[in-house]
């Protein structure tokens, strides 16, 4: 019986490795708020300087995704603007409206108006790449380049939308020479971080998520990202060392935001690995205190039994994420799972975890 039990968790681990590449905004609908958005494709949203937040590298361990940019400046008043600046910035009020058909609009008839100045090829690439008209999105960055050779926002555009092609080394150059104009553009460093995991290049990725966490250190999001991009490559190179830094960066990122349970949820998985069962316990049971609508993390949470939790609790939370999931191989593992956890050995009495919800 204890063997069938080592297999579950074995079967556990495994879950845990394919979650992180293939569930965690990294990827599905829109990222929550702190993945690694490991999907420099992901579209930018820019303000009339076409600066931008820190893209954002969600936990939610799932597709691959590349970073997406962050939100727009605020409004600035039309009537302070000429012209050529009043259409650029009504486009991108439009594009934050998702209304992408006249957003583009208006920015023709910017670059209509003034058809050397790259500020109107930027946004309007940045639109066709949210469009995922990518190939017209690269048209634009080449435009913009032309006229402004040093505009390293151009090149980060232009990169996100190489890698939304899956063409990985073209972006990383393009992320590269954003960097060699601009050293301290931390979206650049997140995104090649980003293609890096992406190519398998760990080192040369957590080395770009360190040079993020030094220029912002009071980001929550870049500890989550790091310690992320840790957690999803340990699988592949089983370092030891890696758990114990995914763990460091998601305490700092909890420190930072104690309210995503996207660091919580990936936090216990680091401690799955370690073969901490309580302390996975509470990890998983403080996400869905955060966000009871994650079938997933119910999942995991009933997977630990008999090793933390109940039976009862187990079966509640197996029954539960059939509810909420729609995935058929995280779905299927809870259907099995109501048939196991009434055949498993009672547990010695040991620690109880906090039950959470």
């Amino acid at each position: 019986m204890m063997k069938k039990v080592t297999t579950r968790l074995a079967i556990t681990v495994m879950l845990a490795s394919l979650l992180i590449s293939a569930c965690s905004s990294l990827g599905a609908a829109k990222p929550t708020e702190r993945e690694i958005e490991i999907n420099p494709g992901a579209v930018e949203t820019q303000a009339i300087t076409t600066a931008q937040a820190t893209p954002t590298l969600r936990p939610t361990p799932t597709a691959t995704q590349l970073p997406t940019e962050g939100a727009t400046e605020a409004p600035m008043p039309t009537n302070t603007l000429n012209p050529y600046e009043a259409l650029i910035f009504e486009g991108v009020q439009l594009r934050v409206q998702e209304q992408f058909e006249a957003a583009i609009a208006k920015f023709t008839l910017a670059i209509m108006m003034n058809s050397n100045d790259p500020l109107g090829y930027v946004e309007r690439a940045i639109t066709y790449s949210n469009m995922g008209k990518q190939d017209e999105a690269i048209t634009d960055f080449n435009f913009a380049i032309n006229y402004d050779p040093t505009n390293a926002d151009a090149y980060n555009g232009r990169g996100n939308a190489w890698a939304q092609k899956d063409q990985l080394t073209q972006a990383i150059k393009d992320y590269t020479k954003a960097i060699e104009l601009k050293p301290d553009l931390v979206k650049a460093y997140n995104n090649r971080a980003i293609a890096n995991i992406l190519q398998q290049k760990p080192a040369e990725a957590f080395a770009d998520f360190s040079k993020v966490i030094e220029l912002t250190p009071d980001n929550a999001q870049a500890y989550y990202n790091r310690g992320q991009a840790y957690l999803k490559t340990y699988p592949e190179i089983p370092e030891a060392s890696y758990i114990d830094l995914c763990i460091a960066d998601f305490n700092q990122s909890i420190a930072l935001a104690a309210d995503q349970p996207e660091s919580f949820y990936n936090r216990g998985t680091c401690y799955l690995y370690k073969n901490d069962y309580l302390n996975a316990f509470e990890n998983y049971s403080q996400a869905i205190v955060l966000d009871p609508s994650q079938g997933r993390y119910f999942v995991y949470r009933a997977l630990l039994y008999p090793n933390a939790g109940t039976a009862d609790q187990a079966l509640a939370d197996a029954q539960k994420a059939i509810e909420l999931l729609s995935d058929s191989e995280l779905k299927s593992v809870a259907e099995q799972l109501l048939k196991d956890i009434p055949k498993m050995p009672t547990p010695t009495p040991g620690p109880s975890p906090t039950p959470g919800v």
